[in-house]
């Protein structure tokens, strides 16, 4: 077994955010183009466009972006606070990222604020078939003084173009129209929620269905809800990975409040989240790993009432394969991994442990040509708002694995004629420790 220590590179990010950004209608301009037509030839048709109107039109450098990456950018917007200024970016069309204006950290009479990519994302500007764009006119054209952009897909290239105009840009459908998204359906209504049926006969499903999936353990327990529906469990959990689901008697009295149980738990007293379920389903589902024996809060809300609330926990054990040198939370993320992916318990030794920090690290893997492999990734502290496994096989094209968990993820892949693949880790997060652990699994041939 080898044994790799590697630290990537640091995430850097912007300081200050401003006013929150406007979005501007996002299908972009002209001729039907060519089924081949890449983001390079589509950004020449904007600025050729745009030019045409008779404003003026900057393209800067374009950005490449990996998943959860966030860039901060400080467009040339122009001397002086009179006219418009639009920030466009222009990616695949099936690129999908997010911008958010953040203004200049000095700008009078502005009320900063840390930058906060998980808790601000709903205020941000979420791209359109590849398109995205930022206007300000005036003295707000100072809020495009810095721009953060941020990608959700696992990858992609993003053009940038600044136009200064006398008057906002207005709609842009004759620009891109392949595009434009079209109109937009109405919201259906859905109609009440269905029955969830009797409590014991729901509890029994639930029973059946984990020990057809191999459970090694049931247990189930009961509480009365407040008259909010609400209330909390406290559990003594043994090690390994468990599936809690909470379901709600539903009273025979109408009117009544739906049943709709949300739920999730953490590690005693007021700890780490381990799961939520925000679901909109009568019945709470948490899915959790433990590398040793620990207390568990489980509160709930959304009972019809001071009604029976039972919680039924269902126990699969971790591979006895799985180190232990590293920690409980690094054996709970990596069993949690490996559960997620379905994967059969590693029966032989690892033939690779490394363990990385927060950024981008590279892991070259010695292969046995015809054997394939099963790689685990798990956290070993810190928090990581995502975590990406990829790995290169020579010529043929890589695999690649993205966990929007933040705790473990898993691959598995073959060597064929190589004696070394290296796999590719990515961590992003509140300074995030890892470890990859890799195992020999079986033979192409």
């Amino acid at each position: 077994m080898r044994r790799v220590s590697a630290v990537g590179d640091r995430a850097r990010r912007g300081g200050r955010v401003a006013v929150a950004s406007l979005a501007l209608g996002a299908a972009l301009l002209g001729v039907a183009p060519s089924a081949r037509a890449g983001v390079a030839e589509d950004a020449e048709r904007v600025e050729r466009a745009l030019s045409l109107r008779g404003v003026e039109v900057s393209r800067i450098a374009p950005l490449f972006l990996d998943h959860g990456r966030i860039r901060v950018i400080a467009p040339p917007l122009g001397g002086g606070a009179a006219g418009c200024a639009t920030v466009i970016f222009l990616g695949g069309r099936s690129v999908e990222y997010v911008v958010d204006a953040l203004g200049g950290e000095d700008r009078p009479g502005a009320s900063p604020v840390a930058v906060d990519p998980i808790k601000n994302v709903d205020a941000r500007t979420r791209s359109v078939s590849g398109v995205a764009a930022l206007v300000r006119c005036g003295a707000a054209r100072a809020d495009l003084a810095r721009i953060l952009v941020e990608m959700s897909s696992p990858r992609g290239a993003v053009e940038v173009f600044v136009v200064r105009s006398a008057e906002p840009l207005g709609p842009l459908g004759d620009v891109l129209p392949e595009r434009a998204p079209g109109p937009t359906a109405p919201r259906g209504e859905p109609g009440p929620l269905p029955e969830p049926g009797p409590l014991e006969a729901r509890i029994a499903a639930v029973e059946r269905r984990a020990q057809v999936e191999g459970a090694a353990r049931l247990a189930h327990v009961t509480m009365r809800a407040s008259a909010r529906g609400a209330g909390e469990f406290e559990l003594r959990l043994a090690e390994g990975c468990h599936r809690i689901v909470l379901l709600a008697e539903v009273p025979a009295d109408r009117p009544r409040p739906p049943t709709d149980v949300d739920a999730e738990a953490k590690l005693a007293p007021g700890g780490r989240l381990l799961a939520r379920d925000r679901g909109e389903g009568p019945d709470a589902r948490l899915e959790l790993c433990l590398g040793e024996a620990s207390v568990v809060e489980v509160p709930f809300v959304g009972a019809a009432g001071a009604v029976v609330v039972a919680m039924v926990d269902a126990l699969w054990p971790l591979p006895s394969a799985l180190p232990s040198q590293w920690g409980p939370r690094a054996r709970a993320s990596l069993g949690g991994a490996l559960r997620r992916r379905r994967a059969p318990a590693p029966t032989s030794p690892p033939v690779v442990e490394a363990l990385g920090a927060q950024g981008i690290t590279a892991v070259p893997v010695p292969t046995e040509p015809g054997r394939c492999y099963l790689a685990a990734l798990g956290l070993v502290r810190g928090e990581a708002r995502g975590l990406r496994l990829g790995a290169r096989l020579g010529e043929r094209t890589a695999r690649d694995e993205v966990s929007d968990r933040g705790d473990g993820v898993a691959l598995t892949f073959c060597a064929e004629t190589e004696e070394v693949v290296v796999l590719d880790v990515e961590a992003r997060g509140a300074t995030p420790w890892w470890t990859l652990i890799v195992w020999p699994i079986g033979a192409t041939r």
